[in-house]
């Protein structure tokens, strides 16, 4: 520990009567030694078996869900996932970041409802946290402590007094609340308008109960929030996010403006309210009719309140720079200064605009999965779907794992990290403005800078003493010099071998005062004192002094075993030729390749 300036700062092995192998201990460093030097430095060390780094590490996510180990999520692989699919979301390679979402970040589903008891999504349903009965507001038990209620927490064992199982599927979901009179209250608890909303609202039958009876907005949840790494069915983009279901649309997948403006509306008085929470985008996989004032307003208005409004670029296989189509056409940049509505394309498991999406070069933002798209439906199974309904919610879940990784983002920055991660795809050239397919991993490290280099290695000065010396160097760009750093006494009568280890050393032979290992007698070669180099690598030098005319290298064996290198000869008689009367005062081991560049002068 002396000889690096550290410390034992924990026996991890080693102290326990069975623990008889050694030592194992955690070293603390100073401030001046990086792990390299220390590593190098301790390596060599008579009774230390080995030194290494103490790695910080991380969770890996990968997801164990059915559908993506079976092949059935192409949607959601990646070039370098266990099963690889170029053409993927790459949400794999996201969640091998370790980057799944947060439950702090929620989405808007403006859709047919969502089947909320379903085994895959029921721990994601948002929950209204201004809704939840006063009477036990605060005696609930934030059992992950994310400064939230959610339906995590109300199926974890501290709650089980606050709720019970009432439609008996063996866990705690939304159809659970909504049939139990303790908690669908009959009161307004959160003065919004909306009784009971403890999950969001159905805006076709104007009751609280937004159940999905057509299949279509489960499974565009699934896609966006899925529960991921359960062992069980599929796994969303984003495995960690809420989900507000929000029903416009009825049995037969149809619905009105208005009950989707209302929709919208009732999310943007959400976000105003919550202040933990951070409602970041609507996903909207529905279109049709023609422009509405009334749609324009509330999507000005949600983009007021940072929200984005992810929508379908339509199945009509149509170029909508030529006609628009709605609501994928609108636009936010007059209402709000900025533009929050992304139009979304389809694009199959071969890299191919699907033959029935919808394209404009100015009008449809990007290409995501949307053919042959396998998420959640309504009967609690799963269920196969196409559409650019389904391409949109893969957008809409990228954007929760950046807003989870990203909090203080703004809605503007999600959508510039969203279009300018984009890869370039050849069948979305000309078609879509950014030209290319979503990246959900490329996303997330969007707008880093390319890491700097690292600082060369901070050099250490060496000295030896009046004796035979042997050194070695850190990682760092060293100096080293087996001579003592004053007197007259430059090495003579003696063997220095110098060891510089890692970085860009200098090994000097020489300085100001003169030539090193000089035995003094003309007669003799000097083979009794001299420097022996054992590393010398590429970027190393070698200091001469500039006291000596000329130097002059051989091939030398130098009585080191069979270690043979380059002697360097310093041309004591100055006649300019080799020969025996020459002072040896380096040699350089196993180089054989010394040039002029390897030598400076001092």
């Amino acid at each position: 520990m002396a000889a690096i300036g550290g410390h034992v700062a924990e026996v991890v092995r080693g102290d326990l009567p069975e623990q008889t192998e050694g030592h194992l201990l955690r070293v603390g460093l100073p401030p001046s030694v990086t792990p390299q030097e220390a590593i190098a430095q301790l390596s060599i060390r008579p009774g230390v078996e080995f030194a290494e780094e103490n790695w910080t590490v991380s969770v890996d996510a990968l997801s164990n869900d059915a559908g993506y180990i079976g092949g059935s999520l192409w949607n959601m692989y990646g070039d370098a996932t266990s099963r690889t699919n170029a053409f993927g979301s790459q949400a794999g390679e996201a969640w091998a970041e370790d980057a799944t979402g947060s439950m702090k970040v929620v989405i808007g589903v403006i859709d047919t409802g969502i089947a909320y008891t379903h085994i895959d999504l029921y721990q994601n349903i948002w929950l209204n946290q201004r809704e939840i009965p006063l009477a036990f507001r605060t005696r609930l038990t934030d059992a992950d402590s994310d400064g939230l209620i959610t339906f995590r927490d109300l199926n974890q064992v501290a709650n089980a007094a606050f709720v019970r199982d009432v439609n008996g599927n063996g866990r705690i979901d939304a159809g659970d609340l909504l049939n139990d009179s303790r908690w669908e209250n009959g009161i307004d608890d959160d003065a919004n308008g909306y009784r009971d909303d403890l999950i969001g609202w159905d805006f076709v039958n104007n009751d609280n109960d937004p159940w999905d009876d057509n299949g279509h907005g489960t499974h565009v949840s699934g896609t966006i929030g899925a529960q991921g790494g359960n062992g069980t069915g599929v796994a969303g983009m984003a495995w960690n996010v809420q989900i507000v279901g929000m029903k416009m649309l009825g049995s037969n997948g149809s619905g009105s403006i208005a009950n989707g403006v209302k929709a919208l509306d009732y999310f943007t008085a959400a976000s105003k309210a919550n202040v933990i929470e951070d409602f970041v985008a609507v996903n909207n996989s529905w279109g049709g009719g023609g422009y509405s004032s009334a749609m324009q307003a509330s999507i000005d208005r949600a983009a007021a309140e940072d929200i984005l409004f992810v929508a379908a670029a339509g199945n009509q296989a149509a170029n909508t720079d030529a006609r628009a189509y709605y609501p994928a056409g609108y636009s936010s940049v007059a209402g709000a200064g900025y533009e929050a509505v992304i139009s979304v394309a389809a694009i199959t498991s071969t890299g191919t605009l699907a033959s029935f999406s919808n394209y404009g070069a100015k009008t449809v933002d990007l290409g995501a999965p949307g053919a042959s798209i396998y998420s959640t439906s309504a009967n609690g199974g799963y269920a196969i779907m196409s559409g650019t309904s389904m391409a949109a919610p893969h957008v809409t879940g990228a954007i929760a794992l950046y807003a989870a990784e990203n909090p203080d983002a703004s809605a503007a920055e999600i959508r510039s990290a969203l279009l300018g991660s984009a890869t370039a795809t050849a069948s979305l050239q000309g078609k879509t403005v950014t030209g290319g397919r979503l990246d959900a991993q490329a996303m997330l490290h969007y707008g880093e800078a390319a890491p700097p280099p690292p600082p060369p290695p901070a050099g250490t000065v060496l000295y030896g003493s009046t004796a035979s010396d042997t050194i070695f160097g850190y990682a760092g760009n060293d100096t080293i010099c087996g001579v003592a750093q004053t007197g007259t006494n430059l090495g003579r009568g003696t063997i220095d071998v110098l060891t510089g280890l890692g970085g860009q050393d200098v090994f000097i032979l020489g300085d100001a005062r003169g030539m090193f290992y000089d035995d003094g007698s003309a007669a003799s070669s000097g083979g009794a004192d001299y420097a022996r180099i054992m590393d010398f690598q590429a970027g190393d030098k070698i200091q001469l002094s500039d006291d000596v005319a000329s130097y002059f290298i051989r091939s030398n064996l130098l009585m080191i075993g069979s270690n043979k290198g380059s002697a360097i000869y310093a041309d004591t008689n100055r006649n300019g030729t080799f020969d025996n009367s020459d002072e040896l005062v380096g040699h350089v081991v196993n180089v054989f390749n010394l040039s002029a560049s390897d030598f400076i002068f001092a």
